[in-house]
């Protein structure tokens, strides 16, 4: 079973318009609303690949109810914590004169640790030796940024894996507990280590760095330029098709549903990273804030390219 945590789950809205002026009333001519967080997309995705996860977290008022709902019509079985406030939105102002996104992301509401310990409590029944735990996102106000390290170790203990996707603080605390995956973007991994990433060679050690402190398996995220995963003994680099990108928003989050759905059944980590990979791609297809769609995913599964890396790079 593969269960995703969101503890800062959101509504995501985009707006589409032609150019946005500043200060002035604009016209929007197209939109739509979606359940967002990373943890929440990598259900989504997965549910396209044919998979069932259990997504999990915490949800307040009425946009948490509209996230739980929407998991439901989409055939997602969920265990949220509700907790007080309203769970956050955020907006995509897409402009198709440029093409330009810009986003506006709330904080999320203010959340009591006392919240944590009943989802600690939800999780431990479910999990079993071999289960796959994605926990992803941001974290919320008032929750310490070693929720993540902390929810780590109580998958390990109940003999699951667990899957990190997060920045900063908690990405850094999370790394001390030894998650399974980690699944970093360049700028994330140049912020984690403190210096910048120009090339393949520099993203091969820093990830090596990361394995070296524990973690079985590192994948970074590069955009259009594919992803580079480590596991023991092995590098491999996926370079995904030419396609003509709609939207990126959710692709990182696809990549994590590939790779962990493809670890989940025994595969490789090549294996994993080429599905991610297409799911990546078949993300970038669509409007706003959709995600893929299992015949894209499909389609470019074939065309993404998968080469080995020399680990003496890292050397």
């Amino acid at each position: 079973m593969i269960v995703t945590v969101t503890l800062n789950p959101a509504v995501d809205r985009v707006v589409v318009l032609y150019e946005l002026h500043l200060g002035d009333s604009n016209r929007v001519y197209d939109g739509q609303i979606d359940p967002g967080g990373k943890g929440v997309n990598v259900s989504r995705v997965l549910r396209e690949l044919g998979e069932t996860s259990l997504a999990t977290g915490f949800v307040a008022g009425s946009l948490g109810s509209f996230v739980e709902s929407s998991l439901k019509q989409a055939q997602i079985p969920s265990a949220f914590i509700s907790i007080p406030g309203q769970t956050r939105q955020n907006l995509a102002i897409v402009e198709t004169r440029w093409p330009r996104h810009t986003m506006l992301n709330e904080p999320g509401p203010e959340t009591d640790v006392k919240f944590l310990k009943r989802l600690e409590q939800r999780l431990t029944p479910r999990i079993g030796a071999g289960d796959w735990v994605v926990l992803a996102g941001s974290l919320p106000p008032g929750i310490p940024a070693t929720a993540y390290a902390d929810l780590t170790g109580l998958v390990h203990r109940a003999g699951g894996k667990v899957g990190l996707d997060t920045d900063g603080e908690p990405l850094v605390e999370g790394i001390l507990a030894r998650p399974d995956l980690v699944k970093p973007n360049r700028e994330e991994l140049e912020r984690l280590i403190g210096r910048p990433i120009v090339n393949e060679e520099q993203v091969v050690r820093a990830a090596s760095l990361l394995r070296e402190q524990g973690i079985t398996y590192v994948a970074v995220s590069m955009g259009r330029e594919g992803a580079i995963a480590l596991g023991p003994g092995e590098a491999w680099r996926a370079v995904p098709p030419p396609v003509e990108t709609v939207s990126a928003i959710g692709a990182g989050d696809s990549l994590v549903a590939g790779l962990v759905l493809a670890l989940s059944r025994g595969e490789s980590l090549a294996e994993g990273l080429r599905l991610g990979t297409a799911a990546g791609a078949a993300t970038t297809l669509r409007p706003g804030t959709r995600l893929a769609v299992a015949q894209d995913i499909q389609r470019l599964l074939p065309l993404v390219s998968i080469q080995r890396l020399s680990l003496q790079m890292a050397a």
